[in-house]
């Protein structure tokens, strides 16, 4: 019976499974003030229930792509579940052993890390599955969901962020997601386990000398949500609402703060130029202030007190008379009021004239 309840919700809801569910909770809860231990641990929990999940849905919220429908997710989860079919298969044929491991690390001069035999064995079975051009091609500036396309007829296309992205769910199917990190390169990302670099996108370890910072797991979705959208999709309008809600999750994740608060900085500006439009006032004074910019602070304030004005001027529109005028007498110091701290002199010497004459 609780089978059919959830098959009927599902139906009925945005969501694939439930899985995609616990992903928005999370997304739409998250706030910048939460204590980043604590969102980490959440965030690692949904990374090693369903990673895959949670970058699909991450991609259809803040990215907007038209093609991620719900019956085209459900499809790239059953590719999913072929590729994860695929790397058990290929892991009890592939005759890769530590000596395997350490020859090729011999090769690229890299100590072998001791203590770790079964979580590197796995790594190197993730290498050679998605070794170039077997069941991987890199593609530049790619949406998650080329990855996950059916193994038996296509390529899984994606850049270093996604295929990166598809290693660590294949790594979390048998250990612990936050036994890796990535590793932030310009313009580039790989992943690091244990003082060795993991090259993702051809498949080999690397030893990268000159990188820009090593991160928690978790960073790459961060690292995801910043990544500039696949030019090749249409995408959907995304309200500068859910466009602040994504640079607040990236800057709640991210150690870079320095980075993502700039990014965060542009959402409230633009959502406060939103909420000025919508001459939601308060909303738009709010978003400024967090904005930090003193320019946008005067505008939103400057607009609010021409709004009140103006809403004023429209209630004495129809005075024609000294008696008229004396009803609407509170009106009309409200309006002096604004004049004088918008700094319009002549409106002020107009009001003044009216209260005198009242």
């Amino acid at each position: 019976m609780l089978k059919i309840l959830k098959s009927i919700f599902l139906f009925f809801s945005p969501y694939v499974n439930f899985s995609e569910r616990k992903a928005d909770k999370f997304f739409t809860n998250i706030k910048s003030t939460d204590l980043i231990g604590d969102i980490r641990e959440n965030l690692l929990k949904l990374m090693q229930e369903n990673m895959i999940s949670l970058n699909l849905w991450m991609e259809k919220k803040f990215k907007g792509y038209k093609y991620l429908t719900k019956g085209t997710r459900r499809k790239m989860y059953a590719n999913t579940e072929k590729i994860k079919q695929k790397f058990e298969e290929f892991c009890r044929t592939s005759g890769i052993t530590v000596d395997v491991v350490k020859k090729m690390l011999d090769r690229a001069e890299i100590s072998y890390p001791n203590g770790s035999d079964e979580q590197i064995v796995h790594i190197a079975n993730i290498m050679g599955f998605l070794a170039p051009e077997r069941y991987y091609h890199y593609i530049k500036t790619s949406s998650f969901g080329k990855l996950l396309n059916d193994p038996d007829k296509n390529k899984l296309e994606g850049d270093c962020n996604q295929i990166v992205t598809l290693y660590i769910y294949l790594f979390s199917l048998k250990f612990p997601a936050n036994e890796l990190q990535i590793k932030l390169l310009k313009e580039h990302v790989c992943l690091h386990f244990r003082e060795m670099d993991i090259e993702a996108t051809n498949g080999q370890f690397a030893k990268y000398r000159e990188f820009e910072h090593i991160l928690p797991v978790t960073e790459i979705i961060s690292t995801n949500l910043l990544d500039i959208e696949d030019f090749r999709e249409d995408v959907s309008y995304i309200s500068p609402r859910v466009i602040l809600k994504s640079a607040q999750l990236a800057f709640s994740i991210s150690s870079l703060r320095t980075l993502v608060e700039k990014n965060l900085k542009v959402a409230y500006r633009n959502m406060a130029i939103s909420s000025m439009g919508s001459q939601d006032f308060y909303a738009a004074d709010f978003f400024a202030s967090k904005s930090g910019d003193i320019d946008l602070i005067n505008a939103v304030r400057k607009n609010q007190m021409v709004h009140e004005y103006n809403k004023l001027a429209h209630q004495v529109a129809g005075v024609r008379t000294v008696a008229d005028a004396k009803n609407h007498k509170s009106d009309y110091q409200k309006m002096l009021s604004l004049a004088q701290k918008m700094g319009d002199s002549e409106m002020e010497k107009n009001l003044r004239d009216t209260l005198n004459k009242i």
